[in-house]
C-alpha cells in the first residue's frame, strides 16, 4: 500500500477528465497552469478508468489524512447502479450516503479517518451519462450545431458506423468539435478556448462543489 498523500487529489477516470475539469476551474480563478499555482489546490490524478477508481477508493480515502480528496466518475447506465458501488465504498470507510447524490454533489467528513471526502458522478448527479454529456450541457443554448451533430451522428450510425450505442454521446461530441474554428480540439483544449460555457449553471455548481470540499476560498 502506498504512503500516505502529502497534498489533497481529485482522482477522475481518464486524461479527458482531467484536463476538462482543470480547464474549467481554471476559467472560474483556479489557475493551474504547468503545476498548481497553489499548495491548497488539489493534485489531478488519474486512475485508467472507473473500475480502477472505484477499486482503489477506499484506500485512498484512509490515506487522504488530513487532506481532502475527490473522486470524479462517470454515472454511465443505470446511474442508480453506480451510486451503489460508490455507496458501499463511503460506507466501508465509516460514511453513510444518501439513498441518491445530491444534485451540487457529495461532500462528507470521514471523522474515522480524519479526513473529508467528495463524489461527482457525471453528468450532474441526477442522470446517467459521463463527461461527454457534461460537456455537451455546457454548449450554449443558442448553438444549433450541436443539435445537428446528434442528427448526423444517428445518421450515420443507420449508414453503418460502428461506434456502439453507449458511446453515442461521445461520437456526438467529437462532431460538434470537428465543426468548430479549430476543429478536432481535444476537452481541456476546448474548454480552453472557451468553446463551451464555462459560466452555466452546472459548470458553476461544479465549481462550488471543488471549491467547498478543498475549502477554496
Amino acid at each position: 500500500m502506498p504512503g500516505k498523500m502529502d497534498r489533497p487529489e481529485i482522482r477522475v477516470e481518464g486524461e479527458n477528465d482531467l484536463h476538462s475539469l482543470k480547464h474549467l476551474v481554471g476559467k472560474h480563478g483556479l489557475d493551474y497552469g504547468d503545476k498548481p499555482a497553489s499548495v491548497s489546490y488539489p493534485e489531478f490524478v488519474t486512475t485508467g478508468g472507473v473500475n480502477a477508481l472505484l477499486d482503489g477508493m477506499v484506500d485512498a480515502i484512509k490515506l487522504s489524512t488530513p487532506h481532502p480528496i475527490g473522486f470524479v466518475l462517470d454515472a454511465d447506465t443505470p446511474m442508480a447502479s453506480r451510486w451503489n458501488q460508490v455507496s458501499k465504498m463511503l460506507i466501508e470507510v465509516g460514511v453513510s450516503p444518501p439513498s441518491t447524490p445530491p444534485l451540487i454533489g457529495l461532500i462528507e467528513d470521514v471523522p474515522k479517518f480524519k479526513t473529508r471526502v467528495g463524489i461527482w458522478l457525471m453528468p450532474d448527479n441526477q442522470r446517467d451519462g459521463k463527461i461527454e454529456d457534461f460537456l455537451q450541457m455546457l454548449i450554449a443554448e443558442d448553438d444549433s450545431l450541436i443539435d445537428l451533430a446528434k442528427e448526423s451522428s444517428t445518421e450515420a450510425k443507420s449508414k453503418g458506423a460502428t461506434f456502439p450505442d453507449k458511446d453515442q454521446p461521445k461520437a456526438v461530441l467529437n462532431t460538434w468539435l470537428a465543426w468548430q474554428e479549430e476543429p478536432g480540439e481535444p476537452y481541456g483544449r476546448a474548454v480552453a478556448k472557451r468553446y463551451f460555457d464555462h459560466d452555466i449553471e452546472l459548470a458553476t455548481r461544479f465549481v462550488t462543489w471543488f471549491k467547498q470540499l478543498y475549502g477554496i476560498t
